[in-house]
């Protein structure tokens, strides 16, 4: 199954709205280093692996090539 270039740039565009609003948050003193540590953590990497993917989208080839994760 490939991923489509758009689903992608959802999932990027998702994950770094809620990164940034996460961490400021944190920086305005709303939420404390814990809360926040707690949604970067499992979103960041997500982020990370969406623009990838997004970045590799729609080129030739059936394979992910390897990103370094």
């Amino acid at each position: 199954m490939r991923m489509k270039k758009t689903t992608a740039a959802w999932i990027f565009w998702a994950g770094a709205g809620i990164c940034t609003i996460a961490s400021g948050l944190y920086f305005i003193g709303m939420i404390p280093l814990a809360v926040c540590a707690a949604v970067l953590v499992p979103v960041f990497p997500v982020t990370v692996l969406a623009l990838f993917f997004w970045w590799m989208a729609g080129q030739s080839g059936g394979d992910i090539p390897f990103i370094g994760y």
